[in-house]
């Protein structure tokens, strides 16, 4: 996959008319690139026809260059730090904040967006050179900004990277009356620890949400003789839900055959103690999953598992 690159933007586009075919200079290389601030561009073709996360990337990287005082926040800031997020909207506009309660211009580049909320100096910090909103405060403008769902997908990414509940309750606790404090403190109630991926986090948040007389619990154990089976999710305590991207059976014919076969077996293993195992792709989820999941769940309760505590603590196998 072609990688996108940053030019810069001449302010006269040094082309002889040789070059360009007759064109003027200005219309020869605005065919070949694409402006995106007065003083950067990138590959046309390039760049319209890359996939939406790097033209994020890219953008990102603009505001990194161009943007002296404003600071990034939301998705884009969760993409600085490092931290998974859903981004159901594929969004390529760059979130950003001015420091304490100043106001953008009123004409800006479109891969950009100005919020107009108030920004402490101690909700800032530099990660690799990038100005961004604290991990906190990123947390608290995605739930505001881009909603529960988001808010969740994100702190459970974060979790899973090793940072607590704790360091987030302490920032909503200290900001109370806040804009955005209320709606971040029921999606952090809802967040746990152990999730392995955004697409179970929103494959849960669905099945709450849509079916809120199912029960659904993450990361379910059943024990075998000498081992143990994790599962993504577990509903009405007889159906088995694991979300499985394509990246899962990549890679070599001998490899994807080892990942076919132990799933096999895993299956079998659940089914003998009478479980019903669905699959679903992370594409599925929005349009596919309460339909399947409500003709799926009737069932009576059976009681071979073992619903772990992931509200409180990280699970025992990350524990170190």
């Amino acid at each position: 996959m072609e990688q996108l690159q940053l030019v810069a933007w001449p302010r006269k586009p040094q082309v002889s008319a040789s070059q360009s075919g007759g064109w003027s200079a200005s219309d020869a290389f605005e065919y070949h690139y694409i402006q995106l601030t007065k003083r950067l561009g990138s590959l046309r073709f390039a760049y319209e026809e890359a996939p939406y996360f790097l033209r994020f990337l890219l953008h990102i990287q603009v505001a990194q260059l161009s943007c002296r005082t404003a600071v990034i926040s939301c998705l884009a800031a969760a993409r600085v730090h490092g931290i998974p997020t859903l981004n159901r909207e594929h969004s390529t506009v760059v979130e950003l904040n001015l420091p304490g309660n100043g106001k953008p211009s009123s004409t800006y580049p479109e891969i950009f967006h100005y919020r107009c909320a108030y920004l402490p100096e101690s909700d800032i910090t530099v990660v690799n050179g990038y100005r961004v909103t604290t991990i906190e405060r990123t947390f608290v403008d995605i739930c505001a900004v881009n909603g529960a769902l988001e808010g969740l997908a994100f702190i459970e990414a974060a979790l899973r990277q090793g940072f607590r509940k704790r360091q987030f309750q302490m920032y909503l606790d200290s900001h109370r009356g806040r804009w955005g404090i209320t709606k971040a403190q029921e999606v952090l109630d809802q967040a746990l620890y152990g999730i392995d991926s955004v697409h179970e986090t929103h494959a849960r948040y669905v099945i709450m949400t849509c079916l809120p007389q199912l029960s659904v619990s993450a990361q379910v154990v059943f024990y075998t003789l000498n081992s143990y089976y994790r599962v993504d999710l577990l509903i009405a305590d007889s159906l088995i839900l694991e979300v499985d991207g394509r990246e899962k059976y990549a890679g070599p014919d001998k490899q994807a055959r080892q990942v076919y076969r132990k799933q096999i077996a895993r299956e079998q293993f659940l089914l003998d103690l009478g479980y019903h195992v669905a699959r679903i792709h992370p594409d599925e989820i929005a349009t596919k999953l309460a339909n399947k999941v409500a003709f799926l769940t009737n069932k009576p309760p059976l009681d071979r598992h073992v619903i772990v505590d992931l509200y409180h603590q990280p699970p025992w196998w990350q524990r170190t």
